[in-house]
């Protein structure tokens, strides 16, 4: 991150996701398509140490909210984003909640929500979740998910890349389908072949 200081091991010998990294290349990916956020309100739910949440302050969004619940974490994720904000001096909101106890007053012009729904046991209250905190109409959805040919469940202890807090991993033809049921409007499909990127826009009120 600066000086030195890092938040991820990349040696491939103790994270889940061993030697990928996933942010950057990820992150690259969203954001070539992303319009002008100047000065918008953007959301980052499951923002682990907070890299696109600081991304999205540098693209010059107006204010900028990181949320995690450390869900399958050893070490909090947000505590970890609150240590390189204050690194990096930049001007980010983190709190250590569910996404699904947040209310949007007024709803956010961006969300992203990405390595969440493959963690969620109830994945399509999780799609009607992001209704609400998306402006209506307006509202630009950034959906990033791990997907595989066929969709898996997972349940007990099975895992993925290492991960057991993994449950769902859809195809990307059923993942469209579940946005779409939503309501959603799919303005951009990135199949990166084990993980995808939907740009979205959120249903009229």
């Amino acid at each position: 991150m600066a000086d030195g200081l890092f938040t991820k091991d990349l040696d491939g010998r103790r994270d889940i996701f061993s030697g990928h990294d996933i942010p950057v290349p990820v992150w690259r990916v969203i954001a070539k398509d992303l319009p002008d956020i100047t000065g918008c309100r953007a959301l980052d739910i499951g923002c682990n140490a907070g890299y696109m949440s600081f991304a999205l302050k540098r693209l010059r969004a107006g204010y900028v909210l990181g949320v995690d619940s450390n869900f399958g974490a050893a070490t909090s994720f947000v505590e970890q984003a609150k240590f390189c904000r204050d690194v990096l001096g930049l001007d980010v909101e983190f709190r250590e909640q569910s996404f699904f106890d947040l209310e949007a007053h007024p709803p956010f012009d961006l969300v992203l929500f990405s390595g969440v729904l493959y963690h969620l046991e109830d994945y399509a209250t999780g799609l009607d979740k992001l209704v609400s905190l998306a402006v209506p109409t307006t509202g630009l959805i950034v959906l990033e998910t791990a997907i595989a040919p066929v969709t898996r469940t997972l349940p007990g202890r099975a895992d993925y890349h290492g991960d057991a807090s993994t449950f769902f991993v859809p195809s990307i033809g059923v993942l469209l389908e579940l946005v779409r049921e939503r309501g959603f409007r799919v303005e951009i499909v990135r199949d990166l072949a084990e993980r995808a990127v939907l740009h979205l826009r959120a249903p009229g009120s």
